[in-house]
This record gives C-alpha cells, sequence and structure tokens, in this order.
C-alpha cells in the first residue's frame, strides 16, 4: 500500500486529550435534528432515501408539538443512544480519528485517506488502489466526506443515482454510514478539528454519528460507495487486524 500512500499509524499511544462536552446538542446542532439525520438512514432501509427524507422532516415537526411529543417521546430521537458518557475504548476511538485528521492536515494531498485496522478488503489489492485514486481525480475535494465502506445494512436506495466509474452515489442530507474506511478532503477536516476546539468533542456519540453530525453544521456534502471498497469487520465477525504486519514492518 505504500507505494500510493503516505502510511502512518495512529494507536491508543498516539492520541492527546481533546476537550470534552456532555450536553445533548452537538456542535450547536440539537439532539432533535441529530435524531432526525439518524432516523432518515434508519428508514432508508426499507424506504427511497426521498421518501425517508419527507418522514423524516415530517416526524421532527411534529416532535415541537407538545401533545404528541408527551405521547411518542422518541418521535424525533428514538434512534439515538443515551447522553451518557462512552467507555474508554470508544472515547479513544474518537481520538485516534482526530490525531489522524491532524497528521493527515500535514501531508501535501487535498485528500485524506483514513482507514481503521479491522477494515476487510472486497477487492484485489491492486484495483482498489485504482478505483481510490480514479475517485480522488474525479470527486472535488471541497469540503467532501465519502464513505469507502459498508455498515448498518445501509445501501444506495431507488432515489439516488450512481455516479458512472467508481461505484458512488450523493447522500442527502449529509450523513456517514460509518468510519472504517473513509476519504475526507482536507478543509473539511480543518473545519472539524475546528468544531472540536469551538464546542468541545460530544463524550456520548461514537465517532460515525460524530462525523454525521459535523458534516450537517459545515453543510458538507458526503458519498458513499455501493458496493463498497471495504467491509467492516465488526459487522462479519471478523475483528482481527487486517494491517498488523504492516505496521511491524514500518516499525
Amino acid at each position: 500500500m505504500n507505494e500510493y500512500f503516505n502510511l502512518k499509524f495512529v494507536t491508543e499511544k498516539d492520541i492527546r486529550k481533546y476537550n470534552y462536552s456532555s450536553g445533548e446538542s452537538v456542535f450547536g446542532i440539537s439532539r432533535r435534528l441529530i435524531g432526525m439525520d439518524q432516523g432518515i438512514n434508519s428508514r432508508s432501509l426499507v424506504y427511497s432515501r426521498r421518501k425517508a427524507k419527507v418522514q423524516g422532516y415530517l416526524y421532527y415537526f411534529l416532535s415541537h408539538i407538545n401533545s404528541i411529543n408527551k405521547k411518542y417521546p422518541e418521535l424525533s430521537t428514538g434512534s439515538l443512544n443515551e447522553v451518557k458518557r462512552l467507555k474508554r475504548n470508544a472515547l479513544e476511538v474518537q481520538s485516534m480519528h482526530f490525531r489522524a485528521l491532524e497528521l493527515g492536515i500535514l501531508e501535501d494531498s487535498d485528500w485524506i485517506f483514513i482507514i481503521e485496522d479491522d477494515a476487510i478488503l472486497n477487492y484485489v489489492e491492486k484495483d482498489s488502489h485504482k478505483m481510490i485514486n480514479l475517485i480522488q481525480r474525479q470527486i472535488k475535494a471541497n469540503k467532501t466526506w465519502i464513505d469507502l465502506n459498508d455498515g448498518a445494512g445501509l445501501k444506495r436506495t431507488k432515489s439516488e443515482r450512481r455516479i458512472d466509474g467508481n461505484n458512488l452515489f450523493r447522500v442527502r442530507p449529509p450523513t456517514t454510514r460509518c468510519a472504517v474506511a473513509y476519504l475526507i478532503s482536507k478543509d473539511l477536516a480543518k473545519g472539524i478539528l475546528n468544531l472540536i476546539e469551538v464546542y468541545g468533542s460530544p463524550d456520548w456519540l461514537y465517532i460515525d454519528n460524530l462525523y454525521q453530525v459535523a458534516t450537517r453544521k459545515l453543510k458538507a456534502k458526503s458519498y458513499w460507495q455501493d458496493p463498497p471498497i471495504f467491509s467492516q469487520g465488526s459487522d462479519t465477525g471478523r475483528y482481527e487486524s487486517g494491517f498488523e504486519a504492516e505496521r511491524k514492518a514500518l516499525n
């Protein structure tokens, strides 16, 4: 892989302390809006994303009507986890992603490619490199997030048009599917780190959900890939690191 990418490994030893926040809102985005986006993702498992989006906004507006919201308190936020501090390992994963963004910003490239150690290649390695390089040439690196992994069973729906040649499709509202393998433009990475500096990192939100809120706040463009280059080890049941040998070789 180092023929194409300047590899840098980030472990728990490399992270630094970030400011945490424990409030319900994240980066100034209300819990209801966060829940709405999560709900749209969930309903897109059954409906087209266009229809899921209409339903999501309907539930969001209904959640502001007290009489309805008292009867159905989960109307807008039912898909979210509790506002409760995550376990240390989940917070360490947050911090490792933030550190990876910091290191990526130092590189001489408009794109940063981040991959977790349990990512599983779905293609042969040379084809994966070709596709990633093609994406970097075709998509403008302007506040852009690109999911290269699967996750939670989420796929392209009939209302989303595939971009020829790279299996990508645009997702609106901008959301994330997972954070196992992704391309992120340098300007978006800087924007996310700035949000963390200003607001603190939410200590109750997992990293993939955190990125989703950040892309909404920063009005970023979001693309998913279907079929994706990578699968998530925790989804497939394979948890072992796929990059341990490469890490040891570099050390």
